[in-house]
């Protein structure tokens, strides 16, 4: 099963749920291949400093972390693309993924960009919320298989 989460910059959001996903796959046991973009993103930029320490937080390391573009990698093939707003969804569709594959969060999730580290915990719980709920469907739907 390979995932792509999708955000605007991909310093924040994405990084995030990518890899907090790769913990939840881990503890249940799923294999998966996960990556983020972003819609607006320079390939390169690393994770903002506030997402670096909210992660580190929860024992996640993003500090060798760079972003990528989705333009770079719309030729690969995704089982599934997980935007963070309805948006980015909107986005997707319109760069020919098919709705079928987007996994939209039950709302989307808050944009720490620029913000305190308060405002990236929040995003962080936002995050780890739904992405516990996507594990639950991957699990139900795939049963974690490639």
């Amino acid at each position: 099963m390979r995932i792509l989460f999708v955000c605007t910059g991909n310093t924040c959001r994405s990084p995030m749920a990518e890899a907090l996903f790769l913990e939840e796959a881990k503890k249940r046991g799923l294999s998966c291949e996960c990556r983020s973009a972003g819609i607006a993103a320079f390939t390169g930029s690393p994770a903002s400093d506030n997402a670096v320490e909210v992660m580190k937080e929860v024992g996640i390391d993003l500090s060798g972390f760079r972003s990528t573009s989705i333009k770079e990698i719309l030729a690969d093939e995704y089982d599934l693309y997980v935007p963070m707003t309805y948006t980015h969804a909107q986005a997707l569709m319109q760069l020919g993924i098919g709705k079928q594959k987007i996994y939209l969060f039950e709302n989307d999730v808050s944009d720490p960009y620029g913000g305190s580290v308060e405002f990236y915990r929040k995003t962080r719980g936002e995050l780890e919320k739904n992405i516990k709920l996507l594990a639950d469907f991957v699990e139900k739907k795939y049963g974690g298989e490639t």
